[in-house]
């Protein structure tokens, strides 16, 4: 009988949202074992409303070393039956463990939420079907709704969610391409459009609100990752760059457009018929961005509103029929 698992995650939004599936396996194979998670400081809140996770544990990459050993006792109290390393860490071998995942490790997946299911299979053997991770609860809801209404949003449920903003900026898709995604969307469908996203994007999401008089309310800083996860979660669809939201739409089975320019569509997008890549053609493309290093590459290779109103308006009208 396995009642304790540890799992050990990453520190970025759309990092930790890709390693859910992970969690979801196990709470379904094990659903009376206690699992407990490792986290960075930043994505704690992506975790934090989960009826699965029995614990969830911050690691600081930046903490002094007195810090990391009181982090390392933390977890040498429980004696784990399973430890799943999504990291690559040392964790593994400096805790009580049955039955660790491997050190070193030879991925045959491209694609990063392929690869962690992909390492989960390694101590495992079977994986089954994971449930939909719960990013959200009641409370969250309720919360999200009441800041909805403080920002004279009526609308209770299929918004076009979009979500503008990226970790970088080179990530970013024109404002401009944007507003005009929106504005189209707007004249054929009639959808309210929240703009979402963090406290540091709002003035990208404001600059587009005023271009769209009463068409887009922003949101952006006013709620947690958990009350954001609860209006993905109704949105009619999510529009977003290679981003946390993005990931959050497909996770939460939202019809999503995910815009890919600089960033590997096939190592960080998502397939299913709820999903759409948005992208360019690199070939086509005289930027040359392939002679750069994959950090500092920024174009979209040509990627208009067109093709974005297009798959849009696809995802709607096939999840208005359905």
């Amino acid at each position: 009988m396995t009642n304790n698992i540890l799992v050990v995650t990453l520190s970025n939004f759309g990092d930790v949202i890709l390693t859910t599936p992970v969690i979801m396996a196990l709470a379904k194979k094990y659903p009376e074992a206690r699992i407990t998670v490792v986290v960075g400081p930043r994505a704690r809140s992506v975790l934090q409303s989960s009826p699965d996770i029995h614990k969830i544990v911050i690691y600081d990459k930046k903490a002094p070393l007195r810090e990391k050993l009181k982090f390392i006792a933390e977890l040498r109290r429980a004696k784990y039956d399973r430890v799943v390393d999504l990291r690559n860490t040392a964790i593994p071998f400096l805790v009580s463990c049955q039955k660790p995942s491997p050190l070193f490790r030879k991925f045959t997946k491209v694609n990063m939420r392929d690869r962690h299911l992909e390492m989960l299979f390694a101590v495992e053997g079977d994986i089954p079907q994971g449930s939909i991770f719960r990013f959200f609860n009641a409370k969250d809801e309720v919360f999200a709704m009441r800041a909805l209404e403080a920002a004279n949003i009526q609308e209770k449920r299929d918004w076009v969610l979009v979500a503008p903003g990226a970790a970088t900026e080179r990530k970013r898709w024109p404002v401009e391409y944007f507003t005009e995604v929106i504005r189209t969307l707007h004249q054929r469908t009639g959808k309210k459009i929240l703009l979402a996203g963090t406290l540091a994007e709002r003035p990208v999401a404001e600059k587009i609100a005023a271009e769209l008089s009463g068409v887009a309310g922003v949101i952006c800083g006013d709620l947690t990752f958990p009350e954001t996860a609860s209006l993905v979660a109704k949105a009619a669809l999510v529009i977003a760059n290679d981003s946390a939201l993005m990931h959050l739409g497909f996770e939460l089975g939202t019809p999503t457009v995910g815009i890919f320019g600089p960033t590997d569509h096939e190592k960080y997008g998502h397939e299913g018929p709820r999903f759409r890549i948005a992208r360019g053609d690199a070939e086509q493309c005289s930027c040359e961005s392939h002679k750069l290093h994959r950090a500092e590459r920024s174009c979209f290779h040509g990627l208009g509103p067109e093709k974005v109103i297009e798959l849009s308006l696809e995802l709607l009208n096939a999840h208005h029929s359905s």
